[in-house]
């Protein structure tokens, strides 16, 4: 007789569970000082040549996006979902080497430790995506405690 009830350890002590959770957290840290940033609580660098730019646009808009990731990681697994984090990563990271020459100083403390964050939220998107079960096999009703 199969029930659906879970045998063992509670969900929150799998590895996974908890590298969503730190992923989530990571984001929403993220999520802070991209909001700090725009509200000018947290200085940053300044455009070269003397170029007015707004910041608030630019906080509110990476601070939205990293809340909204954090509410995917937390209530949602799929692994669309985490190819497409990691990529918004990887674009996140580039564009600040991109444009870090053009302001004054490049590299400043908020955005080194921004960085910092989203590299090692993008190892936890990596793990999480390349570590998930396929969905076919979940259809199929294949389970680790299933013996072949």
């Amino acid at each position: 007789m199969r029930t659906n009830l879970h045998v063992g350890w509670p969900q929150w002590t799998a590895p996974r569970f908890r590298v969503r959770i730190a992923a989530g957290a990571l984001a929403l840290g993220n999520a802070v000082v991209y909001l700090l940033i725009g509200v000018g609580v947290a200085r940053v660098a300044e455009a070269a040549g003397g170029a007015d730019v707004s910041l608030l646009a630019f906080g509110l808009v990476a601070g939205t996006a990293f809340v909204l990731g954090a509410g995917l990681l937390f209530f949602f697994e799929r692994r669309l979902l985490w190819l497409l984090g990691a990529l918004f990563q990887v674009f996140a990271i580039a564009m600040y080497f991109v444009v870090a020459p053009q302001r004054t100083p490049p590299y400043e403390a908020w955005g080194v430790s921004l960085k910092v964050a989203q590299v090692a939220l993008l190892v936890a998107l990596v793990y999480l995506a390349s570590t998930a079960a396929s969905r076919r096999a979940s259809l199929r009703g294949a389970s680790p405690l299933r013996r072949a």
